[in-house]
């Protein structure tokens, strides 16, 4: 039998999964990291210990699959996090910045005119933000000069974590990315596939040594025997909800998909081109690159999974959200209640920061289970508006939506979802399709599968939820309110289609 393995190197748990050639997901590990915030706004973890965490996880699925052959191993991996590292010691050289570190943010702050901006998001698609790594970059070299002078001179090598995972691996002979993982660094041009010098000039990061961008199937040279006890091919790097997609099969341009969690990620498969239309509140970026590019739209729900452990917190519900969800299904509605859940700000399309959450519509018979139930029901209002705003950006049709991640395990959840969207859901039969997808790129990558049509015959089929007709006028009557006093927070104008 010959295996694949994928590996998810996030923000919370590594994973890795051994897949075979039929696409069946055989054994799976995971281990949790830690995540540390030394000054507020900060977060940090040990570069160590998630290269730590790989190789046990990895070990831990071999070890289950026996004498299975290994045809290749793909990584997939939290995006936009920084590692900087000493060339000569194999050693990082300071605690890893994490995408949702702050660091950076007044760094770039003079940045921020029209120009820059337009500049910025002609040439990545993002957002001149400090999640990205060029901003935490320019951090590093406004306020550590010794770091600074290693990546000047070349003796100290940066890259996200892909980057840092693949050169220990490879004992220190690749360094390299993909260009799905480059295009998060606002470093790279996505209409080139190039590291563009204007941006690093932008940023004032004069970097002697960068990281080569290959396809995501690289091939990104071999991870040591001393690792794994056997030499074991790289042949897939990709970033992790680029791994979703893929895990997911939208190899279709307007194939979408959801991922839930702590919050909740939506990806359209954009095509080959990479001048898509966009609108406020969306980013364009590298979905994976085989033979040719593919993109995709981007689209981020900041409280989906958290907004249901908040309420756990809040009104002593044992089981966290697993208990909200149980106590919602028992209500069978909000009653009225409307939960706008912008505790720390409202993110896609919105993009407000200083927005602050609101609970609204509740008398005194309300209860408890009510309050859950405008939990889920904000959790599924959030997406509808982010694939309203994808739509009418793009012109396309939104079909099948494909979903994964912990809340999707709850029928009530979906069913809701399915409701307020009114077009059907696809569920993966996986709680997390990203070690997934890394795997399946890594099987294209070393030819257990020879195309994407060969593939897709291999992927086991999702669950289907059909939304109930029955339901539709009394979702959509409430998603009208839910906007409404969404707006009325933000201080915006009422919409007059949403009456």
């Amino acid at each position: 039998m010959t295996i694949v393995i994928g590996v998810d190197q996030g923000t919370t748990n590594t994973k890795a999964v051994a897949v075979d050639g039929g696409g069946r997901l055989l054994h799976a590990a995971s281990r949790p990291i830690a995540t540390r915030a030394s000054q507020p706004g900060w977060v940090e973890q040990d570069a160590r210990e998630m290269l730590a965490n790989v190789v046990e996880c990895v070990r831990e699925v071999l070890a289950a699959a026996g004498d299975a052959a290994v045809a290749g191993l793909g990584i997939a991996n939290q995006t936009e996090t920084l590692v900087v590292w000493d060339r000569h010691t194999g050693e990082p050289v300071m605690p890893a910045i994490v995408w949702q570190c702050r660091r950076g943010d007044e760094e770039i702050r003079a940045l921020r005119n029209d120009r820059t901006v337009a500049l910025i998001r002609n040439k990545t698609g993002l957002d001149l933000d400090p999640t990205f790594t060029a901003c935490k970059l320019k951090w590093l070299f406004r306020n550590r000069p010794v770091i600074a002078d290693g990546l000047r001179s070349g003796d100290y090598l940066f890259g996200t974590v892909d980057c840092w995972l693949i050169w220990k691996l490879s004992d220190g002979r690749v360094h390299a990315t993909d260009s799905s993982n480059a295009a998060r660094t606002m470093l790279f041009d996505i209409g080139r596939l190039a590291w563009d010098p204007e941006l690093f000039e932008l940023f004032d990061l004069p970097i002697a040594s960068l990281p080569e961008v290959r396809r995501s199937t690289g091939p990104f040279g071999h991870a040591g025997a001393a690792w794994f006890g056997r030499p074991i091919p790289i042949t897939a790097a990709l970033g992790d909800q680029q791994a979703s997609l893929f895990g997911h099969g939208c190899f279709e341009p307007s194939a979408i998909k959801a991922t839930y969690g702590t919050g909740a990620f939506i990806w359209l498969n954009a095509g080959n081109r990479p001048d898509v239309a966009c609108g406020d509140g969306l980013l364009r970026t590298v979905a994976w690159h085989l033979e040719e590019p593919c993109y995709a739209l981007e689209g981020f729900v900041m409280y989906a999974g958290a907004a249901l452990e908040w309420l756990a917190s809040r009104l002593s519900i044992p089981a966290g959200g697993i208990g909200v969800v149980a106590q919602a299904q028992q209500a069978g509605s909000s009653g009225g209640v409307i939960l706008v859940p912008a505790f720390q700000g409202l993110a896609g399309p919105w993009w407000r920061p200083d927005a602050r959450a609101a609970l609204v519509g509740m008398m005194e018979s309300t209860s408890a289970g009510q309050i859950c139930h405008a939990g889920l029901e904000a959790i599924c209002f959030q997406v509808r508006t982010l694939l309203e705003s994808i739509a009418g950006s793009t012109g396309r049709e939104i079909g099948l939506l494909r979903v994964d991640g912990g809340p999707t395990r709850s029928s009530y959840l979906m069913q809701l979802q399915a409701d307020v969207l009114q077009r059907p859901l696809a569920v993966s039969a996986f709680d997390s399709v990203t070690p997934y997808g890394a795997a399946l790129m890594a099987g294209l990558g070393a030819g257990l599968w020879k195309d994407l049509t060969q593939l897709r015959a291999a992927m086991p089929p999702p669950k289907l939820v059909a939304p109930n007709p029955a339901n539709a006028v009394a979702r959509d009557n409430a998603y009208r309110a839910w906007r409404t006093t969404t707006d009325a927070i933000l201080g915006l104008p009422s919409d007059p289609s949403n009456p």
